[in-house]
């Protein structure tokens, strides 16, 4: 099965399939720090998991259900303003938070999964969608994955 971060990144795919587990964790956690440094929020669970995967490198299930209802509500707001928003600059800015943040909450839920491979190439590439050049993030994934 073909994983998302392969049809953007085949390069930084072919790293992290090469690199250990502990350095997938590592680039899993530093996507999530990096999406969060582009869309700063103020959700206690989300500094919380953010914590918990520094320790754990991987998350419980209970975490991991809330990140996705979290990312699930973000995202219905998202295409609700999205819906409302043609010509209303102020509102596209908004659905564009809330989808840079549901895409934070998404590679945070993603980042603490079980497989370290799955969980650094979904985390990746959930947070390159937090801004206009996802390619930044792959950029940084590649130096500290050399």
């Amino acid at each position: 099965m073909m994983m998302r971060l392969e049809t953007v990144a085949k390069d930084l795919t072919a790293k992290l399939k090469a690199a250990s587990s502990e350095q997938q964790r590592v680039a899993g956690l530093v996507a999530c720090r990096l999406a969060l440094q582009a869309t700063p929020m103020n959700y206690p669970v989300v500094l919380e998991t953010l914590d918990q995967l520094q320790q754990y490198g991987v998350l419980p299930p209970q975490r991991i259900a809330e990140l996705s209802n979290l990312a699930a509500q973000l995202d219905e707001k998202y295409f609700e303003l999205q819906d409302n928003a043609e010509g209303d600059a102020d509102l596209q800015t908004e659905a564009l938070r809330l989808f840079s943040q549901a895409r934070t909450v998404s590679a945070l839920s993603f980042a603490g999964g079980g497989d370290a491979l799955i969980a650094a190439m979904e985390a990746i590439y959930e947070a390159s969608a937090t801004n206009d050049d996802g390619s930044k993030i792959f950029k940084v994934m590649l130096s500290i994955l050399s």
